[in-house]
C-alpha cells in the first residue's frame, strides 16, 4: 500500500499567480512547511499516486484555484480501504467560491489591478535586490469590515502552513489589529497592482487603568518573499505605528519562535544603536540609563526585551580574548538568568537546623549553576547571530 502513500507537505502546491504564464511555471511553486493541521500527524495523504494538490491564488485579490491531480487512486473495493477525502479536509480552511476551472481563474488575472489595499498607509519603503528595486508599502487596517474580512480569511490560511499550531483569528473582537506589508508591481499591461507578502495581527490587551499592552501574535512572510529582510521592515512599521499613542504601555511578543526572536533581536539591537543618546564608551561602563529611557519611549519595548538588546550589545562590544572582562560578563548574564531560581526558604526550611538549611541550599547551588551554564551556552551562539547580522547591515 506504500504506493498510495503520500507526504502532503510535497503534495500541496502553492502559488501566487501574477500571470498566465506563472500557471504552469514549476518556478513559481512553493510547499508547506507543515500539514499536520489538515491531513494528521504523520502529514500523510492515502489512496493516491503521483498527487498534486494545486492551490493557486490570484496575486492581489487571492482568488483560490484547486485542481486534484493524481495518476491513479487506491482500489477500494480490491483492499477494502477508501482513499483520503482532501477536499472534505481541506473545506473548513478554505473559501466556499473556489475555482475548479483553470480558464475561468485565469481570467480573473484582468481584474488584478482593480484591488487596492485595506485600511490605512502606515509605511512604504524601496529595497534593492538581484531583480532590481522593489517598492513596499505597509497598511493597518484596524476597522474590519465584510469585504476585508473575506479577503483576510484567505490570507490567514497561509499561517496553517508555517506557523506551529496557529489558529485564524476571531474578527468578532474589535482589540485585533492586522498590518499586512505588500509589494507593488507592474503587470504585463503596466499596470500597478499590489501583492500581499507577508502579515502580522496584534491584540491589545487592556492594561489597568487606561492603557494598552499590544501583543504581537503572529508575523508572516510568504515563501516566496523571505529572507529579502522583510520581516524586520515588518517588525519596525508596528513600532512606528504604536510610538505615537500615548496609551500604549509597551509591545509584547506571544510565545516567539527561534527564527522570529531572531529578527527582533536585531531590529531592537539595531534601533538601540540609532539613538541619539547612544554611546558605546557610556554603554561599557554599564551608564546605560538615558539610552534605555529614550529607547523605551521611542519604540514601546518592554523590559524583558530591553535586557536581553543591552545583553547582545554588551557581547558585541566585549573583548573575549580579555579571560577577566569575558567572565564578568557571562556573570552580568547569569545574574539575569537566575532570577527564576531565585526563592525564598520556605516553612519546612525555616523549621530546620541551621546546617541542614546550609546543605540543601549548597546542593541547589551546585545544580542552578549547572543550569546557568547551559542556559548561557545555548543564548550567546543566537546572540552572536545578530551581531554578526548586524555587522553586515552596517557594512551594507
Amino acid at each position: 500500500m506504500e504506493q498510495y502513500i503520500v507526504s502532503s507537505n510535497s503534495a500541496l502546491e502553492l502559488k501566487l499567480v501574477r500571470k498566465s504564464s506563472d500557471i504552469n511555471d514549476p518556478k513559481a511553486a512553493f510547499y508547506p512547511d507543515m500539514t499536520y493541521q489538515i491531513f494528521g500527524n504523520m502529514e500523510k495523504i492515502f489512496g493516491y499516486k503521483d498527487l498534486v494538490v494545486k492551490m493557486y491564488y490570484t496575486a492581489c485579490s487571492l482568488k483560490l484555484y484547486i485542481n486534484i491531480n493524481y495518476s491513479s487512486k487506491v482500489d477500494s473495493e480490491k483492499f477494502g480501504m477508501n482513499p483520503d477525502n482532501i477536499m472534505e479536509k481541506l473545506k473548513d480552511y478554505i473559501t466556499p467560491n473556489f475555482y475548479t476551472n483553470i480558464d475561468l481563474f485565469e481570467k480573473c488575472l484582468e481584474d488584478e489591478p482593480k484591488f487596492k489595499p485595506y485600511g490605512t498607509q502606515l509605511d512604504q519603503f524601496i529595497l534593492n535586490h538581484n531583480e532590481g528595486d522593489k517598492k513596499f508599502e505597509v497598511y493597518v487596517i484596524e476597522d474590519e469590515n465584510t469585504q476585508f474580512k473575506e479577503y483576510f480569511d484567505q490570507l490567514q490560511t497561509f499561517v496553517l502552513w508555517y506557523i506551529d499550531s496557529s489558529n485564524t483569528i476571531d474578527f468578532d473582537d474589535t482589540k485585533w489589529k492586522i498590518f499586512i506589508l505588500y509589494e507593488i508591481f507592474k503587470n504585463e499591461n503596466g499596470d500597478t497592482c499590489y501583492t500581499p507578502v507577508g502579515y502580522s495581527t496584534i491584540y491589545e490587551y487592556y492594561a489597568y487603568p487606561d492603557k494598552i499592552r499590544p501583543r504581537i501574535s503572529q508575523m508572516l512572510i510568504l515563501p516566496p518573499f523571505q529572507r529579502k529582510g522583510l520581516c524586520a521592515k515588518l517588525l519596525n512599521s508596528v513600532y512606528k505605528h504604536y510610538a505615537t499613542k500615548s496609551d500604549v504601555i509597551d509591545i509584547t511578543v506571544e510565545s516567539p519562535n527561534d527564527e522570529f526572536q531572531l529578527v527582533r533581536d536585531f531590529v531592537d539591537v539595531t534601533n538601540f544603536h540609532n539613538l541619539k543618546t547612544f554611546d558605546e564608551e557610556k554603554f561599557k561602563k554599564l551608564h546605560y540609563q538615558e539610552m534605555v529611557k529614550e529607547f523605551k519611549n521611542l519604540y514601546k519595548i518592554n523590559q524583558k526585551q530591553v535586557r536581553r538588546v543591552i545583553e547582545i550589545i554588551l557581547l558585541k562590544i566585549t573583548n573575549r580574548q580579555n579571560t577577566d572582562e569575558y567572565e564578568k560578563y557571562k556573570k552580568f548574564v547569569k545574574a539575569r538568568l537566575n532570577w527564576p531560581f531565585q526563592k525564598k526558604p520556605t516553612k519546612l526550611m525555616l523549621a530546620m537546623p541551621a546546617e541542614e538549611v546550609e546543605k540543601i541550599q549548597k546542593a541547589d547551588s551546585i545544580v542552578k549553576l549547572e543550569d546557568l551554564d547551559i542556559e548561557y551556552n545555548e543564548l550567546e551562539p543566537s546572540y552572536d547571530k545578530v551581531i554578526k547580522r548586524l555587522e553586515v547591515s552596517i557594512a551594507v
